[in-house]
């Protein structure tokens, strides 16, 4: 018998079941309302395989739809209308009617088996009520805001001497404000003060995760101006508490006497202080539940600074006037401040905005990851190899700017040479960070703006303007990448249509569905799945673990 007769003679043995119910009613009790019209039933007969839907169930009659499974991902639709009588049956399947002599030999509600004949050829045929696998929705992680957000204000992670570490951006030009600050920095410089280094972190509340990863935020504003509590940072530490991070923005110390050495030395200082703070925070893992290889650091302008430093600055890399000499005190070294934290550890991956470097061959000391953003125009921080601060200290630009501020007649009147060269070092900006980067194959992007200068992500009056959450957004993907380097997804056997594979293999626990589709099975990570030609939407979704415990969700949509 060929293979489309078997497959009518099949579609009509569950309507034989019914006249068998007449038949054989004094034998054994067979209840057709067990029959559901709420779910589907895979055949087997001899070695072909069918799917069932029945949409209406009487006494004696059946009227449904078939589909059989073949090599296309998408079986055909045939409709089955099925009368029974005592002895025989009439059915039609798309119109097209057949007899067949029926033999069950079991019957119970979830399943149905039997022998079949057409003449004298006998058939065995099996129908299984069919049960999808569990399926869990299993939430990815680090990807959406889900939690509230508790902070805790002010932990003191250290102590050393310095001018200030908390001086609010007031909005004022860089000379107005060192300016206001000159009386401090003549005392301070003679006699330094103890100041308490400070942080606030922002903690995911009712996360179920044993472990979180850590992310760093440090404020910019030249080593001179700045709070953790700005308005950018306290918005972006909520953001990434919110996707479950542990998220510390610190203060740091700041200030510095006018001359390159001075400058460089406050980059160190805001160094060490990171470097404590991180310390600090890796020592009291268990505490806010840290996973301490997911450490991540960030910053804009000095923070930028900072960050890249506290990645990739070793000791060997310090800026030599931070060694001390006849006239001036040895800094120490980047542990120096809070040494009772000997806790080592890893940056994963650093937020680059807008800053630099001093020595671009540090750049090897680590793999860590980086992802800059940066205006091409940029006069604070340079984009490529140059000075910083072009565009407060140098009356060049700034005549050229037509700028004619008391702040800027008093630079053009008394300096007929840029003074930025004279009180600054050269620095590498983010594209030769980012190329470095590459270069030693560390993983890298750089978003480059046009024409951009300094503080991208807010306006001249310090309000966040749209960029703020392209950089936001930006971070985020890219960190979540640092934590799942292997992305799971779902791909379709170029040999067998039906069977659907996972190409990543750092999966913990998976659970599929499939939408207006049957799964026949399961094995590992790959499903053999057949679509129905009459359903909506054909679409696959695997959710799990990876075995670093991330959730993840992805989909499939044919």
């Amino acid at each position: 018998m060929g293979s489309a007769g078997k497959y009518f003679y099949f579609i009509i043995i569950v309507g034989i079941i019914i006249s068998l119910a007449f038949f054989f009613a004094g034998c054994e009790k067979i209840n057709l309302s067990e029959i559901k019209t709420d779910c589907y039933y895979i055949g087997r007969c001899d070695a072909d395989t069918y799917i069932i839907k029945f949409d209406t169930v009487g006494n004696d009659y059946l009227i449904g739809r078939s589909y059989k499974v073949e090599q296309a991902p998408v079986a055909e639709r045939k409709n089955i209308s099925i009368k029974a009588g005592l002895k025989k049956c009439s059915v039609k399947v798309n119109d097209v009617d057949m007899p067949v002599k029926l033999i069950p030999e079991h019957i119970t509600a979830d399943s149905i088996t039997g022998t079949y004949s057409l003449g004298k050829e006998k058939h065995s045929f099996r129908i299984d009520r069919y049960n999808s696998p569990d399926y869990k929705d299993v939430e990815p992680q680090f990807q959406k805001e889900k939690y509230t957000v508790e902070t805790i204000k002010d932990i003191v992670y250290g102590n050393a001497k310095g001018f200030w570490s908390y001086n609010p951006d007031k909005n004022e030009t860089f000379a107005k404000a060192y300016c206001d600050k000159l009386g401090e920095l003549l005392k301070y410089n003679i006699s330094p003060r103890d100041i308490d280094l400070k942080m606030d972190i922002y903690l995911p509340k009712n996360d179920t995760s044993k472990l979180r990863p850590l992310l760093m935020l440090i404020h910019g504003g030249a080593f001179f101006n700045g709070d953790k509590a700005s308005e950018a940072y306290v918005k972006w530490s909520t953001h990434f508490a919110k996707l479950g991070f542990v998220v510390a923005s610190i203060n740091y110390r700041m200030g510095f006497m006018p001359s390159a050495d001075q400058i460089d030395c406050a980059g160190y200082r805001a160094a060490q202080d990171a470097h404590a703070a991180m310390r600090y925070l890796v020592h009291n893992a268990a505490k806010y539940r840290i996973n301490t290889d997911w450490i991540f650091a960030g910053g804009t302008s000095a923070g930028a600074i900072t960050a890249l430093n506290l990645a990739f600055m070793r000791n060997k890399n310090r800026p030599e006037s931070t060694r001390g000499g006849l006239f001036k005190s040895d800094l120490g070294d980047i542990e120096s401040v809070s040494p009772q934290y000997k806790e080592n550890f890893t940056i994963k991956a650093v937020a680059n905005m807008w800053g630099a470097v001093h020595d671009i061959n540090m750049i090897s000391n680590a793999k860590t990851s980086v992802i800059s953003f940066h205006g091409d125009a940029d006069n604070i921080v340079p984009y490529g190899y140059d000075h910083p601060f072009n565009d407060v200290l140098d009356p060049i630009k700034i005549a050229l700017r037509n700028d004619n501020s008391a702040e800027a007649k008093s630079v053009k009147s008394i300096f007929s040479l840029p003074l930025n060269k004279a009180l600054t070092n050269k620095m590498y900006g983010s594209s030769l960070v980012d190329k470095m980067a590459k270069a030693k194959g560390n993983r890298s992007k750089l978003f480059t703006y046009p024409g951009g200068g300094h503080s991208l992500h807010v306006d001249k009056n310090n309000n966040l303007v749209p960029y703020f959450y392209f950089i936001q957004d930006s971070v985020t993907a890219f960190f979540v990448e640092e934590l799942i380097p292997d992305p799971i997804k779902i791909v379709q056997d170029t040999n067998d249509r039906l069977v659907y594979k996972l190409n990543g293999k750092d999966v913990k626990s998976l659970y599929w569905k499939a939408e207006n589709g049957i799964i026949l099975s399961t094995s590992g990570r790959q499903a053999r799945i057949i679509f129905l030609s009459d359903g909506g939407k054909k679409r696959i979704t695997v959710s799990g673990t990876y075995k670093n415990g991330i959730g993840f969700k992805t989909e499939l949509v044919l």
